[in-house]
């Protein structure tokens, strides 16, 4: 049996990829020891982790021509781990650790995870013409490509044709206990000056890939309906600024409050009247399954992939038309449906739970209830299944 593991991410900040490699260390049992490789002595750890953390290197990355330098000498850092640890399996997250981990050789037990819809995410651009040839010719020489969610899965097999054998389906996992437990501590009195009026909150990266601006434009109406309704961000990101803009433009900037990356998302979340997601896409999103933690009702649209396999799971085909209150509410892809259409839904549905207390319970207590089937506890085995056979 396999006694260590490494890990390949380049930090452990801020992200979903980060956070789950937080939680699989935290989780794996005494007698396997982690390793996990940073990118330099500046990447930031703002998760917890159990393990050794190793760094590559300290170079700088101001130019191409440090770029191209920085990835001859990881992928020869690289290699050298490996020679070291010739039978301990080296699972990466994200492009460019994939890329590190395929390129250093060992491929019979280098592991690359893919955790977002690629052809969605790597749309335009020669950026996105690199990584989608990465992804093609080499991800099906690694032993094995996980994913999060079968969506992701089909891309890969009918846009980049990588064997379907190949890949393995294994969801976000998350702590649910210590998410509860988190989720009760106390907000500053400032923080409560906010959170004792009608919240609706939403967490992760500010970026285009979010659409945030259909949330605040829902918003915009539910604060015409309920006039003391807030609205929260979690995260941070280069959009931070033009968001903000956009609040100012739809008269609400004084209802919308950016607290930045918090260590302790969920004492907010908890305080929250409902969890809204307007993603473009995602893989497996950790920001909606931790809010249904939170025990409070969410709403998502449903991008590729992820929020449908979680919310509806019994619907595998076919346009989402409306409202579905299954594990959550679901609504309709933003990016192929009439985006007025699905704003006018979203500040429907937050109205909606805003304003009936019961309708919020119902649909908060079936949220908690689907959310349990991600609790580490389960899947944790799944990981170790994979570290110690590959399979």
């Amino acid at each position: 049996m396999t006694k260590k593991v490494i890990f390949l991410i380049g930090t452990l900040s801020g992200g979903g990829a980060e956070r789950v490699v937080s939680n699989i260390t935290m989780a794996l049992p005494e007698d396997i020891q982690s390793e996990i490789i940073l990118f330099g002595k500046e990447s930031k750890i703002e998760y917890p982790y159990k393990g050794n953390i190793k760094y590559l290197d300290r170079l700088s990355l101001k130019s191409n021509l440090s770029k191209i330098k920085a990835l001859i000498s990881r992928i020869k850092i690289m290699k050298n781990i490996k020679k070291l640890n010739p039978n301990v399996p080296i699972i990466s997250f994200l492009e460019y650790p994939n890329l590190l981990n395929i390129l250093s050789g060992n491929k019979k037990r280098s592991i690359v995870s893919v955790r977002n819809f690629m052809s969605t995410k790597h749309k335009k651009g020669l950026k996105a013409f690199f990584w989608n040839l990465t992804i093609k010719y080499l991800y099906k020489k690694t032993v094995r490509v996980i994913v999060v969610s079968k969506g992701i899965k089909e891309d890969l097999v009918l846009n980049y044709k990588i064997p379907k054998e190949k890949i393995r389906v294994i969801y976000n996992s998350y702590p649910i206990s210590e998410i509860e437990k988190k989720a009760g501590d106390k907000l500053t009195e400032d923080e409560q000056k906010i959170f004792k009026k009608p919240t609706v909150i939403t967490a992760g990266r500010l970026n285009e890939q979010k659409g945030h601006i259909h949330l605040l434009n829902a918003f915009s109406k539910v604060k015409k309906s309920v006039p003391n309704s807030q609205l929260v961000f979690l995260g941070e990101g280069k959009l931070e600024a033009s968001l903000k803009e956009s609040a100012k433009e739809l008269g609400i900037h004084n209802n919308v409050h950016f607290l930045g990356f918090k260590r302790n998302p969920f004492k907010y979340i908890a305080q929250s009247k409902v969890f809204v997601m307007t993603s473009y896409y995602e893989g497996f999103p950790n920001a909606l399954a931790e809010a249904m933690a939170c025990k409070i009702p969410v709403i998502s649209t449903d991008c590729q992939s992820g929020p449908r396999e979680i919310l509806a799971p019994d619907i595998t085909k076919g346009t989402i038309e409306s409202k579905n209150n299954r594990f959550g509410i679901l609504l309709p892809n933003i990016t192929v449906y009439n985006k007025d259409k699905v704003e006018n839904m979203i500040f429907n549905s937050i109205k909606s739970l805003i304003v009936n207390e019961k309708y919020n319970n119902d649909v908060a207590k079936k949220s908690y209830d689907r959310v349990n089937d991600f609790d580490i506890g389960r899947i944790i085995n799944v990981w170790l299944k994979l570290i110690n056979t590959n399979k």
